[in-house]
């Protein structure tokens, strides 16, 4: 897959597009993305997903609140996995911001969309004002075929969307989440040295905040980690994301202690898979009872594992 920037760069051979965020690349953004593979090769065509840089929340919302489900490295790679031929990053701006429905379109064309496949619920161009019925007017005149994908509907009844994803992870149903994902949720991030507590209650952490990431509900996590993205080596372990309550701690920390790792792993990045959610982020009386809940839950976690 090529990575390009911008609407300036030339893709010479004719195209079937796709255009959104794609935060989290759920069930639902498969079904697009396998969507344009499909029709690329029918075809003989080249496969485009073009998306934003920012994402627009972050460009409206100065002091938005954290909601990434993947962070920039993660979402190129789940593209990538699908088979996609070109990655187009374009840099959400004012400029972009304020092109009328059509104009955008018009961007569109320069990368010669003989198809373009949309999610059932697209919108475009300034304030969002640009609809499915406008863009399948808009094929007329600019000579391109529109695809639109139905939505992806789970067990639950419900749609697969980005926005119902970041829900069930903060309620703390994450078996929901995953099935919408169609994968474990992944987060990453810079190792970085905590208080000490973890290594004198006898489970040493690794440490890291996290960011931009949606907060999903503070609590306990089965993990399997990888060190700078390495996944030829795996390390299991157990997770708190919260506050540590026990300790009147403010600020939200992703730890994780590891089973099998021994070695120093601060300053490097740590790559994680939440395998299952235990139970809710707990206050206890002493540090007694900390420590006798954490061999629990340990306890539990091997359980978990051992099943996979």
């Amino acid at each position: 897959m090529k990575i390009l920037n911008g609407y300036s760069k030339i893709i010479k051979e004719n195209t079937v597009i796709t255009i959104g965020n794609f935060d989290g690349i759920h069930k639902g953004h498969q079904k697009i993305l396998k969507n344009i593979v499909k029709i690329s090769k029918k075809n003989n065509l080249k496969s485009v997903v073009i998306t934003f840089k920012p994402h627009p929340n972050e460009y409206f919302k100065k002091n938005y609140k954290p909601f990434k489900l993947t962070n920039e490295k993660t979402k190129i790679e789940e593209i990538r996995k699908l088979g996609i031929d070109y990655l187009i990053l374009i840099n959400f701006n004012k400029s972009l911001n304020l092109l009328s429905p059509e104009n955008f379109v018009k961007k569109i064309i320069n990368f010669k969309p003989k198809f373009i496949v949309v999610g059932y619920n697209f919108h475009f161009g300034y304030k969002r004002q640009g609809d499915i019925s406008l863009l399948k007017k808009l094929s007329k005149k600019y000579l391109y075929n529109l695809k639109v994908i139905n939505p992806v509907i789970g067990k639950s009844k419900k749609i697969f969307n980005s926005t119902y994803i970041r829900k069930q992870l903060e309620l703390g149903k994450y078996d929901v989440a995953k099935e919408m994902l169609g994968r474990n949720w992944m987060i990453e991030g810079k190792i970085i040295k905590g208080s000490g507590r973890g290594k004198v209650l006898g489970y040493p952490t690794a440490n890291f905040v996290l960011n931009d990431y949606v907060i999903p509900m503070k609590g306990v996590y089965v993990t399997k980690s990888y060190l700078e993205n390495n996944k030829k080596k795996k390390y299991f372990g157990v997770a708190n994301i919260g506050v540590r309550p026990t300790f009147n701690g403010k600020k939200i920390f992703f730890e994780n202690h590891f089973f099998k790792l021994k070695s120093s792993v601060y300053g490097k990045k740590l790559c994680v898979e939440l395998l299952a959610f235990l139970r809710k982020e707990k206050k206890f009386d002493n540090i007694k009872k900390l420590k006798k809940q954490i061999e629990n839950d340990i306890y539990l976690t091997n359980k978990i594992i051992n099943k996979k």
